[in-house]
């Protein structure tokens, strides 16, 4: 009789606090910042992020980022961890912050138990968030993908999480005085899912105290540019359960996202964290999804 090959599985986890492409007053491209990536046997990597300083345009105090991946302790799976942090972020004296987290912690069962992972961003945060020196109030939404379904029912499938990313849709067309160029890009009746392999939405319902424009996790302020908070991007690529190979999901969380077009040119992301993973019969086989 024939030996099944064990089920195995391929982690995969990157995060980085910081990189930039400005155009002006200079032009600089800056590479990601403390960037690490797990292997994809798991294990665990740490980088530490030193003080950091681009002329009067971008700064921060220091920060880190960690992945980790191994056996889960709750169920017969996988647990895949990423973390970004930076701390004392100041980008000209508009956009600041004490500290910033993005954090994604992903449970893949074991092959045969189910390919839909659970996800949590528990941690994930700003702490005294002010634009233009205004302390500014989060609203997060770190449950806007709800829990994992018993019946391994995906992300891409829940009319909940449909729902609830429509919902975070509509909030934005819906808002007072918005902007031609958001009216656009966020139009009404814009769908939750892309295709079927791609869902966009933020762990950012809304914020308070802002500056300019806010509308949903956006913040257009005149003089300076587009500010995003809490971007998340799921993926999804189809597998091929008949020939030992599950479903891929991909989770992509970006906590700062910029835009800036008038002090400035140029965009800046902060603290930027990835995870994902693939479970196989076996041999080595399983799915990895490469870099964006």
């Amino acid at each position: 009789m024939a030996v099944l090959p064990k089920p195995d599985h391929d982690f995969y986890a990157e995060a980085n606090v910081l990189f930039a492409d400005l155009q002006q007053p200079l032009k600089e491209k800056i590479t990601p910042q403390a960037s690490v990536r797990l292997p994809r046997d798991g294990q665990y990597q740490f980088s530490q992020a030193e003080p950091f300083r681009f002329e009067g345009i971008l700064s921060h105090k220091g920060g880190y980022t960690q992945v980790a991946g191994g056996p889960s302790t709750k169920i017969a799976g996988f647990t895949t961890l990423s973390t970004s942090v930076v701390e004392g972020l100041n980008v000209l004296d508009v956009v600041t912050a004490d500290r910033v987290v993005a954090q994604i912690s992903t449970v893949h069962p074991i092959y045969g138990e189910g390919q839909v992972p659970s996800v949590t961003f528990l941690g994930t945060r700003f702490d005294n968030l002010r634009i233009d020196g205004y302390r500014v109030e989060v609203e997060r939404n770190l449950e806007i993908l709800g829990p994992r379904h018993d019946n391994d029912r995906s992300y891409f499938d829940d009319p909940d999480v449909q729902a609830r990313v429509s919902q975070q849709y509509a909030r934005i067309a819906t808002a007072k005085n918005l902007p031609e160029w958001a009216a656009k890009e966020y139009p009404k009746d814009r769908p939750a899912l892309i295709g079927q392999g791609e869902l966009k939405c933020s762990v950012v319902n809304g914020v308070k105290g802002s500056p300019g424009f806010p509308f949903g996790h956006v913040i257009d302020l005149p003089q300076f540019g587009k500010i995003f908070l809490g971007e998340l991007r799921v993926e999804r690529k189809l597998g091929d359960p008949s020939n030992g190979k599950y479903d891929t999901y991909r989770f992509r969380l970006t906590m700062i996202r910029l835009k800036m077009g008038c002090l400035a040119d140029g965009t800046v992301s902060v603290t930027t964290a990835d995870s994902n993973g693939g479970g196989s019969q076996g041999g080595g086989h399983g799915t990895q999804l490469g870099k964006p």
